[in-house]
């Protein structure tokens, strides 16, 4: 029996909000550098004269309407992250399939809005894109919550059975991972789309899943791609994955109709150099010369302010998180929190190395958020929670007797 909780700062699982805060603290920085309704002093320098009477006024628009609102955010999601620490995660895996539930029950509506079937007065649409549930103060976005949904549904799934490692065992895993990825599909988000899958695979081969198995099953996927990208994808998705392939290409008009976003991407990488242009300095945060800035594409506004410097800065804070996270997987012994642990970390670094490829031109643009960083209350409350679960999970690291987890009979 685990010992009583206590918060306990010099755990290895507290580690972890090192590299959260500094990453936090980066993707403010970068939002206040490019932040549009940031207002200068008389100096033009963005400081605030003392003698001005309506000081208050003028700090709140040195500070600016969009990073104020990430703060909220980032400050919210931290309360979040302790909160759910409190209560053991095996209480809340207990509850991993309601969350599962309720979380599709939420996709499930944005699609029957999309079709017109009912008309929620709640459901925002943006851009032909039907993803967020308006609640007046604030917005939420179902499938930020739905890759920490499908994590906690699969460990409780896979924390004790051995089925998965036949045929019709892996259907069940299956079907819990394709049924949001269609939903999703359809608002449509590819890019929420894609996270859900590694973290299935990742968790099937800790669970000890045949290789072959897997193998067999990516093989087949892989097949299917073209009748998926032929028949499954809307044409502007299309036109995302042909920039990868064509981003060099002399055609300017092609360049300047679907490639614009990944060359201004570049350019701004690219002007960054080592050190970066200074701290709200340069063209790209004073004329917003990049589209989704302070969201999708604010791994190049890192680059552009703080140079290669900041970005591999950026990059360690992630390795860090995966050695904590892998470090938290290894030491536990309970097979639901290892698994809950890896599903996590796969779904963190999975979404920041697919914002950075997407950033650099190396993975088509998907509108995945780099987490933590870019700017966004759904998928830093998501992220946060998540990180929140694996602090929960390397403070109650139950010492079970018996054999390891997920060690098969013809094994022992």
């Amino acid at each position: 029996m685990s010992a009583p909780h206590r918060l306990n700062l010099t755990r290895l699982g507290w580690g972890l909000a090192v590299p959260i805060l500094f990453l936090s603290l980066v993707g403010m920085a970068a939002i206040h550098a490019s932040d549009r309704s940031v207002k200068r002093g008389d100096d033009a320098s963005g400081h605030v004269p003392l003698a001005d009477v309506n000081w208050v006024g003028k700090a709140r628009d040195a500070i600016g309407q969009l990073t104020l609102r990430q703060a909220l955010y980032l400050l919210s999601g931290a309360g979040l992250m302790f909160a759910v620490t409190r209560p053991s995660y095996r209480r809340i895996g207990e509850r991993a399939y309601l969350i599962y539930w309720a979380v599709v029950a939420l996709l499930v509506m944005l699609v029957v809005d999309k079709y017109g079937l009912i008309d929620f007065p709640f459901i925002a649409r943006q851009n032909n894109t039907f993803r967020w549930i308006n609640l007046r103060l604030f917005s939420i976005q179902p499938s930020e919550f739905m890759k920490l949904a499908l994590v906690l549904a699969l460990a409780r799934y896979l924390r004790f059975r051995k089925s998965f490692r036949t045929w019709p065992g892996l259907i069940p895993p299956f079907l819990l991972t394709l049924l949001p990825m269609a939903l999703i599909l359809k608002q449509p988000d590819l890019g929420t789309l894609l996270m859900l899958l590694p973290v299935l695979f990742a968790m099937l081969f800790v669970a000890g899943a045949r290789l072959w198995h897997l193998a067999t099953i990516v093989g087949l996927g892989l097949a299917t791609l073209p009748l998926f990208y032929y028949s499954g994808m809307e044409d502007y998705q299309k036109k995302r994955i042909q920039i990868v392939f064509r981003q060099n290409t002399a055609d300017e008009r092609w360049q300047r109709s679907f490639g614009y976003q990944l060359r201004q991407s570049k350019i701004a990488l690219g002007m960054g150099r080592v050190a970066g242009q200074g701290y709200r300095e340069g063209v790209f945060v004073e004329y917003e010369l990049l589209p989704e800035q302070q969201n999708d594409f604010i791994f190049a506004i890192v680059g552009n302010q703080w140079g290669l410097v900041g970005c591999l800065l950026v990059i360690l804070a992630y390795v860090v998180i995966v050695v904590c996270g892998l470090e938290v997987a290894l030491v536990t012994n309970d097979p639901f929190g290892r698994l809950l642990a890896v599903g996590i970390v796969v779904m963190i670094v999975a979404q920041a190395l697919l914002n950075i490829c997407m950033t650099m031109g190396l993975a088509p643009i998907t509108g995945m958020p780099l987490p933590f960083v870019s700017a966004g209350g759904s998928s830093a409350w998501a992220n946060f929670l998540a990180m929140g679960l694996l602090v929960n999970v390397a403070q109650r690291r139950p010492m079970l007797i018996g054999r390891p987890p997920f060690k098969h009979e013809e094994e022992a």
